[in-house]
């Protein structure tokens, strides 16, 4: 198979540890499972930042968020930042996208040809949070910041008729499996590359009573980790603890079973509409020529520790679930450490572009050679640059041994093979690791300077946000193609039955 189509389906704040194909024994997923009895699953593959823009901005570009100034939520991705859809454009290939990227600033495509969904979060630099490094745990003054989940939200967790994030869900998978068919239907046989991109299960955690009840209270496994009380959290932790508002009310026993109740629920819908494009890529006859890659941008607490949604380092924040089904590679499994990163140049192995023509500087390496079977090794990268902090928080795993290191904070270092829970923190312990895995960490940045660049990145954009606001409105957020503008329907000078037929996609012959 050569130049094959390949979907990207995304979802936002799904930890990888929860689905069955990772260890998990409640969610109830048989479509994400079948992609992983099929496919290659990395086991230990993460994101490079615990946060939904500067995740997403990363993966796109290949590049660490600190590297293109993904600082935060409210950061700029600039449009002459390479991502792997302009490479994959370059090569042939039709880029398209339906559903949440979080693109912030003027260009709200970069590199996809075409865009179906408006964007769910804001596509100005409104999000963009003070430039505010306090000491959380020793501050007095803790507000509720614009654009942060609050522990309000776990609150919330119950059944629900409809919420917003299933309004856009809903017309994620609808755009992109009617996309699907539109390109079967199509003239244009050029190889596409779509990324479909759901915003659940992003907290808060509501669903409907028809997947909230696909879950009993007696089924629902304890945290694998039991809350700890503030005070004998690490310092970095205690500072998130009350960054979320969680010092202004006491979650019950009961606030977090239907926590997790609900977010099991909103994982069983996702899989339902994967499940939806899963079956238009069948019908549309593209099945046996896709690669499909299913991943998440970042993970979520869900009570472990005590601690809930992201912004921590973490297994449970920064540790997602990557599952790639190739029509020409077995299923197998895969241990070693991949990350979000990787992405970017495994992409453009699977278009076949020839790595002289890849310009740009990339920090992650094709896991292409892991789907063939061959060994891939090397270390993966992460951080943790706002909210909640006082300074950057930077990470890197190598083989077993996870390095969390901070201006701000003790150092932290854990052996994940014999602590898999992150309990033990070994660092100045006399680990033979520590030393080679610290001057790894500052050869890669230079902490010294980067709360700077930061601090001077979030005053910058917020005096443009404030300026722009002043006036003209000019509004940056994607509106989609009104209906109006679509050629599948009976438009003026169109014959019968001739525009009938057009709409016409035949049942392919193996049924």
């Amino acid at each position: 198979m050569s130049k094959p189509n390949i979907i990207l389906f995304m979802v936002d704040q799904l930890t990888s540890f929860v689905l069955n194909s990772y260890g998990g024994t409640v969610c109830k997923t048989p479509n994400i499972d079948a992609l992983a009895a099929r496919g290659t699953v990395f086991e230990n593959a993460y994101c490079a930042y615990p946060l939904c823009a500067p995740s997403r901005f990363g993966m796109m570009a290949g590049r660490l968020p600190s590297r293109i100034g993904a600082y935060d939520n409210g950061a700029e991705f600039t449009a002459s930042t390479p991502t792997f859809a302009h490479y994959l454009r370059s090569a042939g290939y039709y880029t398209c996208i339906s559903g949440k990227m979080h693109f912030v600033g003027p260009d709200q495509y970069h590199g996809f040809e075409e865009r179906l969904t408006t964007e769910i979060y804001p596509a100005d630099m409104s999000w963009t949070p003070d430039a505010d490094f306090r000491d959380y745990n020793k501050d007095d003054e803790r507000a509720y910041m614009f654009g942060v989940s609050t522990i309000d939200t776990v609150r919330d967790a119950g059944p629900v008729a409809r919420s917003m994030q299933i309004d856009y869900d809903e017309d994620v998978i609808h755009h992109a499996v009617r996309e699907l068919y539109t390109r079967a239907r199509s003239d244009d046989k050029r190889p596409f590359m779509m990324t479909v991109s759901l915003t659940q299960p992003h907290d808060p955690y509501v669903t409907t009573r028809e997947y909230w009840d696909l879950y009993s209270d007696e089924e629902l496994e304890p945290p694998l980790v039991a809350h700890m009380p503030v005070e004998e959290r690490d310092e970095h932790s205690q500072s998130l603890y009350y960054h979320y508002g969680q010092d202004k009310c006491t979650l019950t026993e009961h606030d977090y079973r239907n926590a997790r109740r609900g977010y099991y629920g909103m994982i069983s819908y996702i899989d339902s509409l994967f499940g939806r494009l899963m079956e238009a890529l069948k019908q549309s006859g593209f099945y046996d020529d896709t690669i499909v890659m299913f991943a998440s941008d970042h993970g979520d607490m869900i009570g472990e520790r005590g601690m809930w949604f992201k912004k921590t380092l973490f297994n449970a924040a920064v540790q997602v679930p990557l599952i790639i089904a190739h029509p020409n590679h077995e299923p197998d499994r895969v241990t070693a450490p991949a990350s979000l990163l990787d992405i970017f140049p495994t992409l453009l192995e699977f278009a076949e572009i020839p790595k002289e023509q890849i310009k740009s500087q990339l920090d992650g390496r094709s896991l292409a050679p892991a789907l063939r079977g061959e060994t891939i090794n090397g270390p993966i990268f992460m951080e943790h640059i706002d909210g909640g902090t006082s300074a950057p928080r930077v990470c890197i795993r190598d083989g077993n041994k996870k390095l969390t290191v901070s201006r701000a904070y003790p150092p932290q270092l854990f052996d994940l093979g014999k602590d898999p829970l992150e309990l033990d923190n070994i660092a100045g312990s006399g680990d033979f690791d520590e030393a080679r895995l610290t001057k790894m960490v500052e050869d890669t940045w230079d902490l010294d300077t980067l709360l700077d660049k930061v601090i001077t990145s979030q005053i910058e954009r917020k005096l443009i946000d404030n300026a722009l606001a002043v006036g003209r409105e000019e509004t940056w957020d994607f509106i989609p193609k009104s209906l109006t503008q679509n050629t599948n329907y009976v438009r003026r000078g169109d014959a019968f039955p001739t525009v009938e037929r057009r709409g016409y996609l035949q049942y392919s012959t193996d049924e």
